[in-house]
């Protein structure tokens, strides 16, 4: 199938949820990227901040378009590297540490703007992940919050490679729990959850996804 029909079935099954499409770009080629945004999507993610920087600077607006682009950033961020995302992007999915949140704020600062961002979580505790574990985030929240200029929307989380779909649904639902549990600890309004990718955007649905970063689902025929 092509990306039209690809997009048709992802939102018939999406149906009446409302949940934001990411179109994660890092494998489809310019034209491809150019079809899916005159079908409609306007949140586009990327992995690799050089591969990003290079797509931010082409425009993708018609002329008769009133709609902006909303670039996500959804890789590894390194600390060196923040200096050319913030601002550049609507949303960064992949703050991992507080260390990489102060960096920001002090770059947002410096910009005179507020940069929004996602904590990413690892819920599984895979000790190849990036990310905050449960306690650290609990502990580091406070400090967060108090950061002037980014803004904290929600969280992000990757599930584990593997075909086991109660491990991958437990991930998802370890997610959304604490979220609801920061919420009411920390009187604070994370709405956002980031879990979902081609391989598992339905289970992550099913769990209370907000947004779904679906890249081969949407450009492979």
């Amino acid at each position: 199938m092509g990306i039209k029909e690809n997009l048709t079935k992802i939102k018939e099954q999406i149906g009446s949820n409302k949940v934001k499409i990411i179109a994660v770009t890092k494998y489809a080629n310019w034209q491809q990227t150019l079809e899916a945004y005159n079908l409609g999507i306007r949140d586009f993610g990327e992995s690799y901040v050089q591969d990003a920087i290079e797509k931010l600077s082409r425009k993708l607006q018609n002329e008769n378009s009133k709609n902006l682009i909303q670039w996500h950033l959804i890789g590894r961020l390194q600390k060196n590297k923040a200096k050319y995302v913030v601002g550049k992007f609507f949303l960064i999915h992949s703050v991992d540490s507080v260390e990489l949140a102060e960096i920001i704020n002090k770059i947002a600062n410096s910009k005179g703007l507020t940069q929004n961002i996602l904590l990413q979580v690892n819920i599984s505790q895979e000790a190849q992940k990036a990310g905050f574990n449960k306690d650290e985030l609990k502990s580091s929240l406070k400090t967060l919050l108090n950061l002037p200029n980014i803004n904290i929307q929600g969280l992000m989380t990757l599930a584990p490679k593997t075909e086991d779909k109660k491990t991958i649904k437990d991930c998802f639902l370890g997610l959304h729990s604490l979220r609801d549990e920061l919420n009411k600890e920390n009187i604070c309004n994370l709405k956002e959850l980031s879990m979902g990718m081609s391989n598992d955007y339905l289970t992550a649905i099913e769990c209370g996804s907000t947004m779904v970063r679906i890249g081969r689902a949407i450009f492979s025929n």
